[in-house]
C-alpha cells in the first residue's frame, strides 16, 4: 500500500532547465560582439561546465565560474568589468524566481489529499532553499529535503526516517540518473515524467521493474490516486503494437 510520494523539486515542479539555458544565450550573445560563433561558445561552456562539475557539483559557484572561464579562453585580456558582466548572466540562474511547470498545483492538490508528500531535491542548499520558500503550495507539503547527491543510501535513509518502508514510497521526478535509478535501488516505485535535463544526467538505462513513465505530473498523480499503484502500460519508448487491419 502506498503511504508517501517523494517528489523532485527542479524540472518535475518548478522550470529549472530553461534558466540555464536563458543564461548561456546572453553569454552567447555577449561573445557575439567578440566574433565568437555561438557553436564555438555552446561547446567549450558544456565542456567546462562538466569539468568544474568535478570539482564544484552542484553548487551555485560553479555556474559563473563556468561563464567566467569561457569569457577568458576567447577574451584573455577580458578586465573585471567583463568578467563581472557574464558572471551576473550566470547569476541569473539563481535570482529568477523559477515558475511552476504546467499541472503541478493540480497535481499536489490530487497528491496530497491521499498520501504523505514530500520534496527530495538536491543542490546547492541556500538555492534550493530558497525556491522551496517560493512554492504556492509549501504549506501542503509535510515536509522538504534538501540533499547533496541522490543515491539509494539517500533514499533508504529518508524513509527509513519518516517510519515507511520502501515499497510504501513512490519517487516522482524527472532525472532517471538522479530520481529513479537510485530509489529503485532503494526498492521503492519510481514514476519518470521525462523532461530536458543536463547532458550529465542522460544516457541511463530504463530499470526493468517497479519504474513507469508518464508524460506529466499531473498524468501520473490521476493514475496513482485512481488505481493506488502507478503500475501502467507506458513501462518504456516502446511504440504499442499497431491495430491489426
Amino acid at each position: 500500500m502506498i503511504k508517501a510520494i517523494f517528489l523532485d523539486m527542479d524540472d518535475t515542479l518548478i522550470v529549472n532547465q530553461a534558466l540555464y539555458e536563458r543564461a548561456a544565450s546572453l553569454l552567447y550573445g555577449y561573445l557575439r560582439s567578440f566574433g565568437i560563433s555561438q557553436e564555438e561558445a555552446h561547446r567549450l561552456r558544456e565542456s567546462t561546465d562538466k569539468e568544474l562539475y568535478k570539482t564544484f557539483g552542484y553548487s551555485r559557484k560553479r555556474y559563473p565560474e563556468t561563464f567566467e572561464q569561457v569569457l577568458k579562453h576567447f577574451v584573455p585580456d577580458a578586465d573585471a568589468e567583463m568578467v563581472q558582466i557574464v558572471r551576473d548572466f550566470a547569476e541569473t540562474v539563481f535570482s529568477t524566481v523559477a515558475k511552476e511547470k504546467p499541472g503541478t498545483i493540480e497535481a499536489i492538490n490530487l497528491l496530497t489529499e491521499h498520501y504523505s508528500v514530500y520534496i527530495v531535491t538536491q543542490g546547492d542548499h541556500s538555492v534550493q532553499k530558497d525556491r522551496l520558500s517560493h512554492l504556492s503550495f509549501k504549506d501542503k507539503l509535510s515536509d522538504a529535503f534538501i540533499v547533496e547527491k541522490k543515491n539509494k543510501e539517500t533514499f533508504s535513509d529518508i524513509a527509513q526516517r519518516l517510519g515507511f518502508k520502501p515499497d510504501e514510497v513512490v519517487m516522482m521526478g524527472d532525472s532517471l540518473k538522479s530520481d529513479i535509478i537510485p530509489s529503485v535501488a532503494a526498492g521503492m516505485q519510481a514514476v519518470w515524467v521525462e523532461a530536458d535535463n543536463w547532458s550529465l544526467e542522460a544516457n541511463n538505462e530504463f530499470p526493468a521493474e517497479r519504474a513507469y513513465k508518464f508524460f506529466s505530473l499531473l498524468e501520473a498523480s490521476r493514475h496513482l490516486v485512481k488505481h493506488g499503484t502507478p503500475a501502467t502500460a507506458v513501462v518504456s519508448d516502446k511504440k504499442k503494437p499497431s491495430p491489426k487491419p
